[in-house]
């Protein structure tokens, strides 16, 4: 799903492409490392191959932030949750892009998120991604400059991902 100021638009297959939000004022970024999860290994490996993606088109590569890392981990496990993949989930505590933007504090002034299900390694994620119009058009906007990555097993054994990107206000 991408949204903007006025628009909001939703699509719901086996690959749901971003979002894209305008808000308000700037927060630090973390140069932290990421969270130890079942999935680091995973997590760390889509972040190389996405910034790998974006080397060989010339553009810089994405740097972790953990706040978006945060808001990737929240909506990949509400999908494993609730075993259902989507970008807006009603159900969940915090359903929108926007919710998980607000709750841990990313005052951003472009956000967009990619979601998947089902693939069995980081590589066949990327490679679906980068397969998608619309997820590849999030990896290589070069107008995002962070990001974070979450990935959960459902109770049935799905396996959901997550990545968000997003560039904050102050960066614009």
């Amino acid at each position: 799903m991408r949204v903007t100021s006025s628009f909001a638009a939703s699509v719901v297959a086996f690959l749901v492409a971003g979002c894209a939000i305008p808000m308000a004022a700037p927060v630090a970024p973390s140069s932290g490392p990421r969270t130890a999860t079942p999935y680091a290994s995973s997590e760390a490996r889509i972040f190389d191959l996405i910034n790998a993606e974006r080397a060989r088109r010339g553009l810089r590569a994405l740097v972790y932030n953990a706040q978006l890392d945060q808001m990737a981990k929240i909506q990949a496990t509400n999908m494993a949750q609730f075993r259902k993949m989507a970008h807006v989930l009603p159900e969940a505590q915090l359903p929108t892009l926007r919710d998980r933007a607000r709750y841990v504090g990313y005052n951003y002034g472009q956000i967009a998120e990619n979601v998947a299900l089902g693939y069995p390694t980081a590589e066949a994620v990327v490679e679906g991604w980068m397969n998608s119009s619309g997820h590849r058009h999030n990896i290589l906007d070069a107008g995002e400059v962070e990001t974070g990555i979450g990935i959960a097993r459902s109770p049935n054994g799905g396996i959901y991902y997550a990545q968000v990107f997003g560039r904050r206000l102050s960066s614009l």
